[in-house]
């Protein structure tokens, strides 16, 4: 098979599930990163984000992100970049003794991977992804997330970055050790949005730790002559608060629900779903989650992965690409 071919993508950026091998998938100049599913989660092979989770479903797949123009790798300090003239991926890993003291560790992360981003002139953050393990240990404001969330607050603080800025997000756990903060940016502004169906996560009451969630719902960007919609982790919340806990058909309801008020409120070009990125607390409802994928969502590229979500009430959790 030729793989730049099969891997090259005419949209300014693209996102799809590969089978081909991570090696196979990096031997091309258009490969922006590969995120392969696996209890590993720590720094590897230039291009290769391992975030210690892994998939649920089958055929096992590689996450894939392909860009029009060649790309170049690098290290900076801790920083894993790989970059065009249009797009930067950053990727920071957290090792198992630095997870101990999550809130500190990620004001690390957070302000070596924003200052990078920066200093390489793409100092727009468009979308972040967060996996650290055992996301829903700890009680009250001790819990793994609420502590993640005070050190994420922190570094955007320290760096002068408004709530209005702060771009689509997920944060998950995985069951292995070690953490991994990565990012897209660019040098173009983008768009983000809220779902007024939802309180902002920046927002959120005090219940929910000491600092909330610093995110957007949806993150809209023109690249080049593309445009993308990022919809973030999209869960079972109305207003604030979690509804149907212990129904999974009912979230994936309420989830859907959310995620197609999105489509038609922070969807500036009225792009079409394209991927989704489903994480499942509990192997026993895999089946069940896609089955109902395939059925209300026949068309979209999907790959479920087995993780905890940022609320111990919460059973799943849909990320969304469109383009």
């Amino acid at each position: 098979m030729d793989i730049k071919q099969s891997t090259r993508y005419y949209n300014m950026l693209n996102h799809n599930f590969s089978p081909l091998s991570s090696d196979e998938l990096l031997n091309t100049p258009y490969t922006l990163a590969v995120m392969p599913f696996s209890s590993h989660c720590a720094p590897s092979t230039l291009g290769l984000i391992y975030s210690g989770l892994e998939q649920a479903n089958l055929p096992q797949v590689n996450e894939l992100w392909t860009v029009e123009q060649e790309v170049t790798r690098g290290v900076s300090g801790r920083n894993h970049w790989s970059k065009n003239e249009s797009i930067i991926c950053v990727a920071y890993w957290l090792t198992e003794d630095e997870c101990n003291d999550i809130e500190n560790s990620t004001y690390q992360a957070y302000t070596s991977v924003l200052s990078e981003i920066k200093s390489q002139g793409f100092p727009h953050a468009f979308r972040f992804w967060n996996y650290l393990p055992s996301i829903n240990n700890g009680s009250g404001d001790a819990e793994i997330y609420k502590k993640f969330c005070s050190g994420r607050l922190r570094a955007f603080e320290q760096l002068n970055i408004e709530s209005t800025d702060f771009p689509a997000a997920s944060a998950l756990g995985h069951h292995g050790k070690g953490a991994v903060v990565y990012v897209f940016a660019s040098s173009q502004i983008p768009l983000h949005f809220n779902n007024n169906k939802q309180v902002n996560a920046f927002e959120y009451p005090r219940q929910y730790g000491i600092s909330s969630p610093s995110f957007a719902r949806a993150t809209h960007i023109n690249l080049g002559s593309s445009s993308h919609l990022f919809i973030s982790g999209t869960a079972s919340i109305i207003g604030h608060k979690t509804v149907e806990q212990d129904n999974i058909s009912g979230q994936l309801d309420v989830t859907a629900a959310n995620i197609e008020h999105l489509l038609v409120h922070a969807n500036p070009d009225k792009k079409a779903l394209s991927t989704f990125k489903i994480y499942v607390r509990h192997q026993d409802h895999v089946e069940f989650v896609s089955t109902w994928i395939k059925q209300h969502y026949p068309e979209v590229k999907s790959v479920i992965t087995l993780a905890d979500i940022c609320r111990s009430d919460l059973l799943v959790e849909i990320e969304c690409v469109c383009q």
